[in-house]
């Protein structure tokens, strides 16, 4: 009877000893072993049973951290991240144009491209050069250009007493430098001095003239004309030397361009009034003294105010017969000034108008002198 209860107790201790053993072995992880370093052994006291009943059913297997996948060791990860080829993004457009053909070749390009080409080298300004006749009066060269026509009209009339004339002038551009005048005093209104009474009216003209300009320089030229009175012939020299300075596009100065008329026989037709070439007509039949010729001295100034739209100005002395004071060949004071002033509109490039006052005399209110300007180019 008491062999038989030992027995059962054995067999009992042993089953429940065999599966504790059975659960720690079940309870630890399956991790590769990793070598340590060798320790000293240590003198453990072997456990019990009860013990290890306790431990396999108290104890907790602890679980392995999760890994990181974006987390590297040391500079080994930093390394293998920047030498990794980047992705192409799965959203990024296609090139707009593939052939160049929009492409700019003046968009700016950045600094820090290394294909980008060099800025090309700056452009020097180029000078433009006028051609053709210019409309503003303020640059116009002193003859036309070649093959260039002008024709024009002066009409003038000095108010006391009356006497008024118009001329007509055509001029044409032979080359560059060479121009040929041609001028024709179509005639005037005025009292007939040929006659004891009173004849106001219009009575032709009778003086006609030919001259030739060579230009010398830009600045400067010579002017050769011989002027004609027809019946009775009367027959002059008349010399120039018009001049013209130009500054900037705004103003101008010139003059001198009918600087001397020289009577060659009989006396010295004009071209500005009909009067004075009647009334030395009707002296020759008197054996009247007459004036040697005139000299001039005559200065303009313009100021292009727009560029169809001049002002201009002309001041300067004349005397008659060569004389500062009187002589017998002067009907009045051989020394007279005169001053004009007005302004020329250009509305096409070959049309001119101009309008103007002044003085013939400024000792004289009487010379007061109203004019006009009229020209066409072809």
């Amino acid at each position: 009877m008491t062999a038989r209860r030992l027995f059962s107790v054995l067999s009992v201790g042993l089953g429940v000893g065999l599966i504790a053993s059975a659960g720690v072995v079940a309870a630890q992880p399956a991790t590769s072993p990793t070598p340590s370093p060798p320790t000293t052994p240590k003198t453990t006291t072997p456990p019990t049973k009860q013990s290890k009943a306790k431990g396999a059913k108290g104890k907790k297997t602890p679980l392995a951290p999760a890994k990181d996948p974006g987390a590297g060791s040391g500079s080994s990860a930093a390394d293998a991240a920047a030498t990794a080829p980047a992705a192409p993004a799965a959203d990024a457009p296609s090139p707009k144009d593939l052939n160049g053909t929009d492409e700019n070749p003046d968009a700016p390009k950045s600094v820090n491209d290394p294909d980008a080409p060099p800025p090309p080298p700056p452009i020097a300004p180029v000078a433009t050069t006028r051609s053709g006749y210019p409309i503003e009066e303020a640059l116009r060269p002193i003859v036309l250009p070649q093959n260039l026509s002008e024709v024009s009209i002066n009409p003038h009339a000095q108010v006391s007493p009356y006497a008024g004339a118009t001329a007509l002038r055509a001029r044409y551009g032979v080359t560059s430098k060479v121009q040929l005048g041609l001028t024709y005093l179509i005639g005037g209104i005025y009292d007939d001095p040929a006659t004891a009474e009173s004849s106001q009216g219009f009575h032709p003209g009778k003086a006609v003239g030919i001259d030739v300009t060579y230009l010398i320089q830009d600045w400067i030229g010579v002017q050769v004309g011989v002027p004609l009175y027809i019946s009775p012939l009367a027959v002059s020299l008349t010399i120039g030397a018009p001049i013209k300075f130009t500054f900037g596009d705004k103003f101008a100065l010139g003059g001198l361009d009918d600087f001397l008329n020289i009577k060659l026989d009989n006396f010295a037709p004009t071209f500005y009034q009909e009067l004075q070439n009647a009334t030395n007509a009707n002296e020759g039949t008197t054996n009247t003294i007459k004036s040697a010729g005139e000299l001039r001295v005559s200065l303009y100034g313009i100021y292009q105010y727009q560029p169809d739209i001049a002002i201009t100005a002309r001041t300067g002395i004349q005397m008659e017969d060569f004389a500062t004071g009187k002589t017998d060949g002067c009907l009045g004071e051989c020394l007279t000034t005169f001053l004009r002033a007005g302004f020329d509109y250009t509305p096409r490039k070959y049309l001119d108008l101009g309008l103007s006052i002044g003085f013939d005399d400024l000792a004289h209110g009487g010379s007061f002198a109203p004019a006009g300007y009229l020209a066409f180019r072809i």
